[in-house]
């Protein structure tokens, strides 16, 4: 029986018979693979710690039929900081259905893979560092929409083709008036179906856009290139934050033609972490 060897990440498994188990995994050049393990569920099997999801692992596989199988595996790094909060196990498994997304059965998809690995390091590395959290998710969904060809268009407006830059003289937060023409426009609006931001010009001119404030723009244009170093040292707001969400899962589900169900459980594990709203303001009548 031939065997052939490849590393990869586990995106995800399932039961398979009463003692295997089948493993889909993405190898270095971003080729997806579903592969037989076979005896994995019994007791003290050897293949168990290699193919648990979000482990990137060395596989040695035999080539079958109509499905190739696992005769070894080597664990190389089990990402096991992800199973220190919820939250964090969380978003692997949505960055996960995000590479399944982006990958092919049996076809290489090149860049997935270092993307997929560096998002998970990531991860792992704060796993209650919910700030971080959200920067790792949207580099993860803005470096694979670039890959695909469907990248998110920041640095001009869609509509004139103006630059975007920030307000002069501050960060992102905004305050001072546009700049002088010419010198480029403020962002103000996302559109999907026109691919990326619009200038304050621009944005009454598409009352289907999404608001994209100047702060929100910087953060989506820092997530994109994104390193440890970065992630942790940037601290937007958690509203910023939950507004490159809704940019980047806007554009997803525009150009993809679904939602992903993980991140549904992501924004009901949001919506549990939100402190309680507080007491209304003391004059404050109901129903008002």
């Amino acid at each position: 029986m031939p065997l052939y060897s490849v590393e990869g990440i586990v995106l995800r498994t399932r039961e398979y018979g009463e003692r295997d188990r089948l493993v889909t995994l993405v190898d270095r050049d971003g080729t997806r693979r579903t592969v037989l393990a076979k005896g994995v569920r019994r007791p003290r099997s050897s293949l168990a710690a290699g193919v648990q999801p979000y482990t990137y692992s060395r596989f040695l596989l035999w080539k079958g039929r109509s499905l190739d199988g696992v005769s070894q595996v080597q664990v190389l790094d089990a990402h096991a900081g992800l199973r220190g909060s919820l939250e964090a196990l969380a978003a692997a498994a949505y960055v996960a259905e995000l590479a399944e997304a982006f990958t092919h059965e049996g076809a290489p998809s090149p860049g997935v893979f270092p993307v997929l690995l560096a998002v998970l390091r990531g991860l792992a590395a704060a796993p209650a560092d919910r700030v971080a959290q959200g920067l790792w998710l949207r580099h993860a969904e803005l470096r694979l929409l670039d890959l695909a060809g469907l990248g998110i268009q920041l640095e001009a407006c869609q509509d004139c083709g103006r630059p975007l830059v920030l307000p002069q003289g501050r960060g992102a937060g905004g305050g001072p008036p546009a700049p002088a023409p010419g010198e480029g426009a403020l962002p103000a609006g996302y559109s999907a179906e026109m691919g990326g931001a619009l200038c304050r010009r621009c944005r009454p001119g598409r009352p289907a856009a999404l608001s994209l404030d100047p702060a929100t723009w910087q953060v989506l244009r820092l997530a994109g290139r994104l390193n440890p170093q970065l992630a942790a040292r940037l601290r937007p707001a958690p509203a910023t934050l939950a507004r490159a969400a809704e940019v980047t899962q806007t554009h997803l589900v525009y150009h993809l033609g679904r939602p992903f169900r993980s991140a549904g459980i992501l924004a009901i594990l949001d919506e549990a972490a939100m402190p309680p709203a507080g007491p209304p303001a003391p004059g404050a009548s109901a129903g008002r």
